[in-house]
């Protein structure tokens, strides 16, 4: 995730797939899919992170994350209809869930989250 916030996204993807090969059945593998999604998202790959998130999903990461995710890849590839139910998951399982919030207590710096969150509709505050 460090390499995440630093924006060396192309690292933090080879880093996390080199991690899923040594621990194949990690119980955090849903997390780890959730840090790919989240890189690809910062490469500007909509797609790629969108199978990410969805693949984090179905692993079991049932948390916030990828649904935030899923909302701003969405919005950015100008889903409107996928991202509003997304966005409505994330906020459910995470209400505080602002942008707000999101900056003050994540240290979630990667812009094309951001953008596509408030594309999504995640109000400011």
């Amino acid at each position: 995730m460090a390499e995440i916030v630093l924006g060396y996204y192309e690292q933090a993807i080879s880093d996390v797939q080199q991690a899923m090969r040594l621990s194949p059945h990690d119980p955090r593998i849903g997390l780890w899919l959730d840090d790919l999604g989240n890189a690809e998202l910062g490469l500007g790959h909509y797609d790629a992170a969108i199978d990410e998130y969805h693949k984090a999903i179905d692993a079991g990461w049932r948390a916030y994350q990828p649904y935030r995710g899923l909302a701003a890849a969405y919005a950015l590839e100008g889903k409107k209809e996928e991202a509003t139910p997304a966005l409505a998951e994330a906020r459910r399982l995470n209400p505080e869930l602002t942008l707000k919030w999101l900056q003050t207590n994540t240290g979630a710096n990667i812009p094309p989250l951001v953008d596509g969150l408030r594309k999504a509709g995640l109000p400011e505050e």
